[in-house]
């Protein structure tokens, strides 16, 4: 997939590469008695507290929220639209989640106008996970009810975020069951897959000409969904690679059991195959390596209920040659 002219290097950057730290404590919520069964109720976060006084019926999602809120038959009336396609669904959203009546926001650079926000009239606005929330919050929060996220971006985990919108919409217990069915999910591959303990893998995405960006985060999104199937980071790059960025003349420093490649566009992805550094790796002699796009690494960086499944069944063929090496 290429990524469109308008799209500039760091928009793709803090669209596609939210290589987060470790994720934070679970959420915690308190309830008045009065009024709907459920509500009003009263959201903690990095930004103060939210109260939802009712189950909203016109909810604004500015992070992938509408990932969750479809498992639980919810849709919104305006969503952060695709910052490398716009107004085309993500690929794990095609066939599952409900746009049709959802207005796409955002510039190409994932900025939230305010007015286009109070113009849906929302009822509740969530931003669990928005990259520019710190910059608008106080604004959203003057339209409607406004969820950040609880500690900071990025950090919490896609269980711990799901939750969150669950007590939010007042459906705690069908997001529960969803969060249980992934989970069951993740624990069965890992049980086919016994061969992937103790099995590295890197994770990394080529955003122009012989530059990488690198996950280095040992607790990060990655590490964390590819720790339940027995895998961790590879300690090569976490003590080599610097400030999450790598030259092509080092890509040596990527090789791992697993090597997970994302790239920003089809010119990119056919520059670095025909590269004689990257054919030598082992990893590519082996087919050890997932070739992604970049829904693939927007899923892989954004986890959400709606794409772990998905992103784990694209790597699955690779998996499953790492798990029998």
């Amino acid at each position: 997939m290429a990524v469109p002219s308008t799209l500039s290097t760091c928009a793709a950057a803090a669209a596609v590469l939210l290589l987060a730290a470790c994720g934070g404590p679970a959420p915690t919520s308190a309830s008045a008695p009065a009024g709907e069964p459920g509500f009003p109720v009263t959201i903690e976060h990095a930004f103060g507290s939210t109260t939802i006084p009712a189950a909203p019926s016109r909810i604004v999602a500015l992070s992938f929220e509408e990932d969750v809120l479809s498992r639980i038959g919810l849709t919104t009336v305006g969503h952060l639209d695709n910052l490398v396609e716009p107004g085309v669904p993500y690929a794990w959203q095609v066939g599952e989640v409900d746009l049709s009546t959802s207005r796409a926001l955002g510039d190409p650079g994932g900025a939230i106008g305010l007015e286009e926000v109070a113009a849906l009239d929302p009822d509740l606005i969530l931003a669990t996970n928005y990259f520019a929330l710190e910059d608008v919050y106080e604004g959203l929060s003057a339209i409607a009810p406004t969820v950040g996220f609880r500690t900071g971006w990025g950090e919490a985990s896609w269980q711990d975020t799901a939750r969150v919108i669950g007590q939010a919409v007042g459906r705690e217990a069908a997001v529960e069951e969803q969060v249980a069915e992934v989970e069951a999910y993740v624990d069965a591959l890992a049980a086919e897959l016994p061969g992937l303990q103790g099995r590295t893998f890197s994770s990394v995405y080529n955003y122009e000409p012989g530059m990488f960006a690198v996950d280095t985060n040992p607790q990060g999104h990655t590490a964390r969904l590819l720790g339940e199937l027995g895998m961790s980071l590879s300690p090569r790059i976490v003590a080599e690679v610097e400030n999450r960025s790598l030259s092509a003349e080092r890509i040596g420093l990527i090789d791992a059991d697993l090597v997970g490649l994302g790239f920003a566009g089809d010119e990119l992805r056919a520059e670095l195959t025909a590269s004689p550094l990257y054919r030598a790796l082992p990893a590519v002699q082996d087919r050890r390596v997932h070739l992604s796009d970049v829904d693939g690494a927007t899923a892989g960086n954004n986890p959400t209920l709606l794409n772990v499944r998905w992103n784990l069944e694209q790597q699955r063929p690779v998996l499953e040659r790492v798990a029998a090496s």
